[in-house]
């Protein structure tokens, strides 16, 4: 485990968590009128669980393979 593994691990779910963090903003805003405070709080559960939890599994349809966020391109 080198500091750099650790730099590009941590770079990689910081963009996971902020990108998740602007989906719960975005729904919150598309549904204003609708969410009732309980869903708004289950929403903001759901970006706490995936800091707390950094470890995901791996998925095909995953958003960040598409962006190739965190990955270097040799």
């Amino acid at each position: 485990m080198t500091a750099d593994w650790f730099v590009e691990t941590l770079a990689r779910l910081s963009a996971q968590a902020g990108v998740l963090v602007l989906l719960v903003l975005l729904v919150q805003w598309v549904f204003r009128r609708q969410l009732t405070p309980h869903w708004r709080c289950a929403l903001w559960l759901v970006v706490m669980v995936r800091l707390v939890l950094p470890v995901s599994t791996a998925s095909r349809t995953s958003l960040f393979n598409l962006a190739q966020i965190g990955r270097a391109h040799v």
